[in-house]
């Protein structure tokens, strides 16, 4: 049992808590905190980004997802915290878990900074089925976390509009019309991104991710951005200032003192993302309308500027791939990389196209049986060495000016691939391109495109249990919602230019792992009269030859590849020296029709 663990309990002890909820966020819900709030990390050794952990006094367990089994196995390993696998038969959720083990008169709790209030409402609906009391109250983490770190201080700095197709003002007008058809006279932004973008602003409070620590209140004619002091210079304060925005400063003890300033007006607040503390505040002296993140829908649809742009990304993006690719496949027996410094590799080649702002997540290199953990993190100590014949996977992405980048691709190093692992990439590749060639009315939402994805590998016997596409942002997280191409989640109707991954896979525990991801755009599907939409793949890098089994595919996946790779070929070759570009000519050569009997 690790010690920080014991300390908890004692704090719980002292405090008079039974179970004690710890979600791995921060005060704005997002899913990449600033190092202040990566609790669940620093009290389980977890390193993942999803989960949720439970303590109580005889018991402490970590749920996450899929994605993260095999590394959450390992990293919990001596540290007194159990692994609860979300999704697989008989396994409860953590408020199930909670409800079925508390008892009458217990105490559960939770940092009501932290704890959102659609979040706080669940959870006080499934322990008053037992009679007990969630409270939400202090961060018992802050008595127990003595070199915790501080709030970030890096500087914010202004995207142009030449990036980002629409300014700030016009966005907020947007956002007021939404807002006078509800009759609030305040709008609270409390998720990063979604300041992020309506102000046309970007940081580095968050490894990963351009984002900067604020909540905006929006008015009907005038805004306020908290902020901590010092991350906006005197120019950009007063840009700012002449689009009708305020500095004010950062915390939830600012946001609630500036509001109980209105007493009686109306103000909304999004329950998906705003903390039940600053909730509770606020409904002393306003009226709080619960109202989802107005903002959140309108920045998944991209004007035609941000999608022009993350073309352009995509060509740059590309570029260093095939380069890293052509660099690895080349030397790879006498360089002696490992998945740690393959990833650094793959940083400096993207990092010598204009304007790159860094990578968009913590590159995934996994060779041979690490490619079998869907979100493997390598390190220095355990990192395997590709000095041998294998199979690498590689998940990685790339945050530029003109958009973002998230792209996996599984490539031999040596030897001939076996049947198997051939059948195994060709089914996903097949799952991919089915995905990818789809054609469906509008209104059709992603759970029900899930499917096509999968529907090769089912023939098989086989699938994998994460979700097959997520939204991405436009120089923003990886990870967008509310668009989703998932089987287990409701999700909202796909509209046009929104941006989303189309990534199948499957996963040998022990073996190898293979995922393909593209990013993906909605857009109007011209073949038919009628209201349809269809996906134009962004992505622009070659697939594995030497792992596609030609008789798996059919005539219509065939001419999709072939296609493709002329496309790839054709976008990427200018950029490329002599040596790369008949490296990419090999690797995208037409595959040949199979003979069918």
């Amino acid at each position: 049992m690790n010690q920080q663990l014991q300390d908890l309990r004692k704090v719980m002890a002292a405090e008079g808590v039974d179970y004690y909820i710890v979600t791995g966020t921060d005060p704005h819900n997002s899913e990449y905190p600033p190092r202040r709030w990566q609790s669940r990390e620093w009290l389980t050794g977890f390193t993942g980004s999803a989960g949720t952990v439970v303590v109580s006094a005889d018991h402490a367990g970590l749920w996450t997802d899929s994605r993260y089994f095999l590394q959450a196995e390992k990293e919990l390993a001596g540290t007194g915290f159990s692994l609860y696998k979300i999704g697989l038969p008989g396994v409860p959720d953590y408020l199930e878990w909670i409800k079925n083990t508390v008892k009458q008169g217990q105490v559960v709790a939770g940092n009501k900074e932290v704890i959102t209030i659609d979040l706080e409402k669940k959870i006080k609906e499934k322990v008053k089925e037992k009679g007990a009391e969630y409270t939400s109250g202090k961060d018992l983490l802050d008595l127990i976390w003595p070199d915790r770190p501080g709030i970030p201080d890096a500087p914010v700095y202004s995207l142009d509009l030449s990036f980002c197709g629409k300014s700030r003002k016009e966005k907020l007008d947007e956002i007021r019309t939404v807002m006078k058809g509800l009759d609030a006279d305040y709008y609270l932004v409390s998720s990063l991104p979604d300041t992020a973008w309506i102000t046309n602003l970007r940081g580095n409070d968050v490894e990963y991710n351009p984002l900067f620590l604020s909540y905006l209140l929006i008015g009907t004619e005038e805004s306020f951005l908290f902020i901590p002091e010092g991350k906006i210079d005197s120019g950009l304060s007063n840009q700012l200032l002449e689009d009708g925005i305020k500095l004010k400063p950062y915390g939830s003890e600012s946001v609630v003192n500036f509001l109980a300033e209105f007493e009686g007006d109306s103000v909304l607040m999004a329950p998906e993302a705003s903390s039940a503390g600053i909730y509770h505040e606020v409904k002393k002296h306003l009226k709080v309308v619960l109202q989802s993140e107005i903002s959140s829908e309108m920045k998944t649809v991209k004007n035609k500027t941000e999608l022009n742009g993350i073309r352009k990304a995509m060509v740059k993006d590309g570029t260093a791939l095939v380069r890293f690719f052509f660099y690895l496949e080349n030397n790879w027996e006498k360089l002696s990389l490992t998945e740690v410094t393959a990833a650094v590799k793959l940083a400096e080649f993207r990092g010598e196209q204009d304007g790159f702002m860094g990578e968009s997540f913590c590159t995934i290199a996994g060779f041979e049986d690490h490619g079998a953990i869907v979100h493997y993190s390598a390190e220095p100590e355990t990192a395997y060495t590709l000095n041998r014949p294998g199979v690498l996977l590689l998940d990685s992405g790339g945050h530029y000016l003109e958009g973002t980048t998230d792209i996996t691709r599984v490539i031999i190093l040596g030897g001939r691939a076996g049947e198997s692992i051939k059948k195994d990439y060709t089914n996903v590749l097949k799952g991919h391109i089915d995905l990818a060639s789809a054609f469906f009315p509008v209104g059709t939402c992603g759970i029900q495109l899930d499917t096509i994805a999968r529907y090769p590998l089912w023939q098989n016997g086989d699938n994998y249990l994460h979700g097959t596409g997520h939204g991405v942002g436009h120089f923003l997280p990886v990870h967008e919602g509310p668009a989703s191409i998932k089987a287990i989640q409701p999700s909202k109707p796909l509209k046009e230019g929104m941006v989303l991954s189309d990534e199948p896979g499957i996963y040998r525990e022990g073996e190898y792992g293979i995922r393909i991801e593209n990013l993906v755009t909605v857009k109007k599907a011209d073949e038919f009269s009628g209201d349809f939409l269809k996906f134009e793949t962004l992505t622009l890098c070659p697939y594995e030859r030497d792992l596609i089994e030609p008789t798996l595919l059919t005539d219509a996946q065939i001419n999709w590849i072939n296609s493709y790779h002329r496309r790839v070929y054709r976008e990427l070759s200018p950029y490329l020296n002599k040596e790369e570009e008949q490296w990419l000519f090999k690797k995208t050569t037409e595959l040949e029709r199979p003979k069918r009997g």
